[in-house]
């Protein structure tokens, strides 16, 4: 059914108030975001004691932090790093995951099909490599990674700051529900694209979030620091990464190809 001039416009006009709106920052830092996902996750909050938090990301770690604190005092907090083993010849195809914890998922389906397996030479050298980069962003946390006995049976939360690809939250969804056996994984992030809104639930029992654009951009424009943190961000990051950087958003690596092993 065509539409009329008027509609024509008044449509224009509606996409580009949409656009505007996604340019300008939705907060003011990580911290009013954490406070605001917080209330979105409040039913979460009946028995803190069987409810963990994980964050996948340094942005999301301040987030996460938040919410966990928001949350209850029994709710523990954990950074855990995520990364997918891209194929040789296809990088934006995943082999499966390695976490800062040095455990390895392989979807042997995937690699079987590729021609792989996992004592192959260059899927070895692959998990190598990504390796040694996420125990050095683990090991800059004051915590050490979960355990299996501190996530089993429990509610587990993954938090990041902001959802733009999916890959990275979606992989620690899939690497964390094989290992730690949590009861139920729930998603959480202040942004989260809204088409991947639909496709994150098919790995995990839920997505929360406060806002879903249609278009997210980079992360740090949702936040009016933008990759500078404020002072209250700083104070926190110190003393969750005591000798890392204090920067959040430039330097957390969110694509689950690793550009010095992809290809």
């Amino acid at each position: 059914m065509a539409i009329t001039a008027t509609e024509a416009q008044s449509q224009e006009t509606m996409e580009q108030q949409q656009q505007q709106r996604g340019r300008q920052a939705q907060f003011d830092d990580r911290i009013q975001a954490g406070h605001q996902l917080a209330q979105n996750l409040c039913e979460y909050a009946g028995n803190s004691s069987q409810v963990v938090v994980v964050s996948v990301s340094k942005g999301g770690a301040v987030v996460g932090a938040v919410v966990a604190a928001e949350l209850g005092v029994g709710v523990q907090h954990f950074y855990y790093q995520v990364r997918s083993i891209p194929c040789p010849s296809i990088p934006r195809l995943s082999l499966g995951s390695v976490a800062g914890d040095r455990s390895v998922r392989i979807d042997s389906m995937i690699a079987h099909s590729m021609g792989m397996d996992e004592m192959d030479a260059s899927m070895l050298r692959r998990i190598a490599i990504v390796d040694r980069k996420l125990l050095r962003d683990q090991n800059a946390f004051y915590l050490p990674p979960p355990t299996q006995r501190q996530i089993d049976g429990r509610t587990l939360i993954i938090v990041d700051d902001v959802i733009e690809a999916g890959d990275t939250i979606r992989e620690a969804a899939m690497h964390l529900r094989h290992f730690f056996r949590p009861r139920s994984v729930v998603i959480a992030a202040p942004v989260c694209l809204a088409d991947l809104r639909k496709l994150l639930r098919r790995h995990v029992d839920a997505v929360v979030d406060i806002v879903s654009p249609l278009f997210v951009g980079p992360a740090a424009r949702w936040y009016a620091g933008n990759t500078t943190p404020s002072l209250t961000e700083q104070q926190l990051l110190s003393r969750m990464f005591p000798d890392g950087s204090d920067s959040v958003g430039a330097d957390d690596d969110r694509s689950s190809v690793d550009p010095d092993i992809g290809g």
